[in-house]
């Protein structure tokens, strides 16, 4: 199936799940997409677009829309879900019982159940479809807003599935020159950077609103990815993740663009409006974000991360707080270093586990699975000394050169940590597995610092 045209089912007719048809059919695949209103269905059959959720936006005539979903599912060999998280239960239900072996499902959708604090991928599995058919899961995430992907703009997204060999299927059946898709097995990092994304966009918003500036943008959007990422892999993430498409691209996006559902209640709720009237005049269109808020407070309490903004986010959604008197809060707690000594020394003493990058998270000391979290950080910069060590030689063959200084840096923590002296760590060779440490914090690193000139550029643009 992988590459060839096919026939694709897509569940749910708003924005998003329109401009997927709409790119699907273009790609040549026979498409049909399900929607719950008989209106949405009227508008896309006889007037080739759905006037109510995506307008001005054409669908291919060869794009055919039903309310029939068992119709839909059966037919198909790829279906795209993308139905907002707190109903997929409800929608699905009975109907996940008719998938079959050859169909492969492709979640789109973005959220945390507010009931279970599951995943879309956790609700599928243990929820909605049979056993033997979670083999056959995909999941789609990453920087996308619907209105570009319909008007065919440059796009790239990620799929994940926990078999590399399927996802490269999904990702071969949707690829095209304006829609690039990428592939990852991390299910639950991919998962997650969509999901909690939006609670930050409602966070940017408002601080656009209140006329807060690019200082305070960029600091949410910094400060708040590693939060994401400390949740994200205290659930089983890949810090790396958090650094790609489904992660910081996502969340770059949301937090920036004027598109922005979420962002969007976030710039009225900074003017003044109260939430129950933004979201009365959205036209059933879902900003993810607000039930998120709800999930990630108790998502953090219940394991023990402290996500200061996620919490006050929250409180200026849900509890009515003053924004300024949040910020104050926020920006008055205890003085500390950007990434915590115990998250650093965590992720360059462990030697245990099977030298991969995703053996290496499985033991982590000290902070426990938050440990790992420094991994999608930027390196550390304060008071320590830097290693003295004046060899520049290459260690054993096929081991990195010594790192960067500021890695060293790191390196420098985690031995006082430890009971190892500088001199020690510099003299002895270091094993394969510590050579894949020292790659992945560069790495991170790099992210890190990619993304912090990425929303300086944007604050740069946005007022040029």
């Amino acid at each position: 199936m992988a590459g060839r045209a096919t026939t694709v089912g897509v569940i749910g007719g708003g924005s998003w799940g329109t401009a997927l048809a709409i790119h699907c059919a273009r790609r040549g695949h026979d498409t049909v997409v399900w929607a719950r209103g008989a209106a949405t269905v009227e508008a896309i059959n006889s007037r080739h677009e759905n006037t109510e959720y995506l307008k001005g936006h054409p669908c291919p005539p060869s794009l055919r829309a039903s309310n029939d979903l068992a119709e839909v599912i059966t037919r198909s060999e790829l279906l795209l879900m993308v139905v907002p998280t707190q109903y997929i239960i409800h929608t699905l239900g009975e109907a996940a019982k008719l998938l079959q072996p050859h169909q492969i499902l492709v979640s789109c959708s973005k959220g945390i159940s507010l009931d279970s604090l599951e995943t879309v991928a956790e609700l599928l599995e243990e929820r909605v479809v049979p056993p033997e058919f979670r083999p056959r899961l995909a999941y789609l995430s990453g920087p996308s807003f619907a209105a570009e992907v319909a008007a065919g703009l440059p796009t790239a997204v990620t799929v994940a599935a926990k078999d590399e060999e399927l996802a490269a299927r999904v990702q071969a059946l949707l690829s095209t020159p304006r829609f690039r898709c990428y592939r990852s097995t991390d299910v639950v990092g991919v998962e997650l950077g969509g999901a909690l994304k939006n609670v930050l966009a409602i966070a940017c918003g408002i601080s656009d609103g209140m006329g807060f500036g690019n200082n305070s943008r960029a600091a949410l959007i910094t400060r708040g990815l590693y939060e994401i990422t400390k949740l994200a892999v205290a659930r089983g993430a890949h810090p790396l993740t958090m650094s790609g498409l489904a992660g910081m691209g996502d969340l770059v996006l949301t937090c920036t663009g004027d598109l922005s559902r979420n962002r969007t209640v976030g710039l009225r709720l900074g003017r003044g409006e109260r939430l129950e009237d933004i979201q009365a005049s959205m036209g059933g269109a879902v900003a993810e974000g607000v039930p998120t808020a709800v999930a990630i407070r108790r998502l953090a309490s219940k394991m023990g991360v402290e996500v200061p903004i996620m919490e006050g986010i929250h409180a200026v959604i849900h509890l009515g707080a003053n924004a300024q008197k949040v910020v104050t809060d926020v920006m008055s707690r205890e003085l500390k270093a950007e990434v915590a000594p115990d998250i650093i020394r965590g992720v360059l003493a462990s030697s245990s586990g099977s030298g991969s990058v995703h053996g290496s998270y499985a033991s982590l000391p000290g902070a426990g699975a938050e440990a790992s979290t420094a991994a999608a950080a930027a390196a550390p910069h304060g008071d320590s000394a830097v290693a003295t060590s004046s060899s520049t030689s290459l260690g054993p063959a096929g081991l990195p050169p010594k790192p960067p200084k500021q890695v060293q840096l790191a390196a420098t923590a985690a031995a006082s940590g430890n009971g190892v002296t500088a001199g020690e760590g510099a003299g002895a060779a270091r094993s394969p597995e510590d050579g894949e440490r020292w790659r992945l914090l560069a790495a991170a690193a790099t992210g890190a610092a990619a993304a912090a000139v990425v929303v300086w550029v944007l604050g740069r643009w946005r007022h040029a």
